[in-house]
């Protein structure tokens, strides 16, 4: 029986089915597994891409959303073993701050952990389901990562921050997700009983232009190749998918490199998600080098979506270390200004919502900014002041023009 907001939570630790290489946290993302199988074979789009392919990926770029979206990472959550009375809670608390959105891992290697047999693959969506129906439950739409590789797509072997040796796989599973996740997918068809709150847009991997999700080294050429191929295969399960390029680290560099090595991208790259880490006024300061990136490369209709930016409270010294008495200040100050920045901002999210607070030398620990129980922080409201003022009428702020 397919997993509702509270129904039994399964998640199968990933190190007993062996798909964790020993470096499997980083920033709160663990990789895990499922036990059962369903066999599906995606159709392939008409025009659809293989690997090492050129083909100008069809259609066109959708258009920008008219408004802006917030919300929230949730990948603490799901990629650990949580109790459904606990993910409940937690989103409870999440969505009466006002947000919308919630984002987090759609594993590869949980959803399809073995190859295809005889060119048919086999997916298994027990974690999907559990992420897709507990978040419909509280009415928060999924903002979902198609990440990483499976053991067995590895290019580097136990990597899978390694990007897939072959685009065409990770682009039949990105195509099966939409098909089941999109509007009108499969897993809504069989849960009339949730408020349907399909996928409606897809992120590409994360952070792909970093050496720590992507192994050895970031490579522009073969991410380019991935996502055009993701898309194709995305927008022919859901039509109206916004297929953006995964959250950029330094996108002002890697965007400009990945239309080098394929320029057919231009004009069909629906959105770019950034990571512009720092505190408030260099958060604003990297989207607003991004917006310029974009207009330099004949983008500027491309909209940008801040898929993380946060803070953490311990250790001190460590990357994004922001004192806990003025984390409340920054997480209000940054999202009140992202909801009226003139950058073209699609949605905006903070880094993380959620995390289990129990290494003091661990800084991925402490970006949660709720507590363990669900019940209101100093950091929660602030979040939630934030997010009313960001959506209430005010004038935009002259940043990018």
């Amino acid at each position: 029986m397919a997993l509702v907001a509270l129904g039994v939570f399964v998640i199968v630790a990933a190190l007993v089915l062996g798909l964790l290489d020993s470096g499997s946290v980083t920033r709160g993302r663990t990789r895990v597994g499922g036990p059962s199988q369903i066999a599906v074979t995606p159709s392939p789009p008409a025009g659809s891409t293989t690997a090492g392919s050129t083909t100008t990926p069809a259609p066109p770029a959708r258009p920008a959303p008219r408004t802006q979206q917030f919300g929230a990472s949730v990948n603490w959550l799901f990629n650990t073993a949580n109790p459904p009375q606990v993910i409940a809670a937690q989103l409870q608390a999440l969505r009466a701050t006002g947000v919308t959105l919630a984002r987090t891992d759609a594993l590869w290697e949980a959803s399809e952990p073995h190859a295809p047999i005889g060119g048919v693959h086999h997916f298994d969506w027990t974690l999907d389901d559990t992420v897709a129906g507990d978040l419909a439950a509280h009415r928060l739409r999924w903002l979902p990562i198609l990440d990483y590789s499976a053991p067995w797509a590895q290019s580097v072997p136990g990597q899978d921050h390694s990007p897939p040796s072959s685009s065409a796989d990770y682009a039949d599973y990105a195509g099966a997700f939409a098909a089941r996740y999109g509007p009108d997918g499969a897993f809504w068809r069989a849960h009339p009983e949730l408020p349907a709150e399909p996928v409606g847009a897809y992120e590409i991997w994360n952070e792909p232009d970093s050496g720590v999700f992507w192994v050895p080294t970031p490579d522009a050429t073969r991410y380019a190749e991935l996502y055009a191929a993701a898309r194709v295969a995305i927008i022919g399960a859901d039509p109206a998918a916004r297929v953006i390029v995964g959250g950029l680290t330094n996108p002002t560099v890697f965007l400009p490199a990945m239309l080098t090595a394929q320029p057919s991208l231009r004009g069909h790259i629906d959105g770019v998600a950034v990571h512009p880490y720092g505190t408030p006024a260099v958060v604003l300061k990297k989207i607003k080098a991004d917006r310029a990136a974009l207009i330099a490369l004949g983008m500027a209709d491309v909209p940008l979506y801040a898929t993380e930016f946060g803070w953490t409270t311990a250790p001190p010294g460590a990357r994004d270390y922001v004192q806990a008495k003025r984390r409340a200040d920054y997480i209000f100050r940054t999202t009140t200004a992202l909801g009226h920045l003139d950058c073209g901002l699609a949605a905006s999210l903070l880094y993380t919502w959620y995390t289990p607070q129990r290494d003091p030398s661990d800084p991925q620990d402490w970006f949660g900014i709720d507590s363990l129980t669900g019940a209101p922080t100093a950091d929660s409201a602030a979040f939630a002041r934030g997010l009313r003022r960001a959506q209430a009428p005010a004038p935009t702020l002259p940043l990018c023009g």
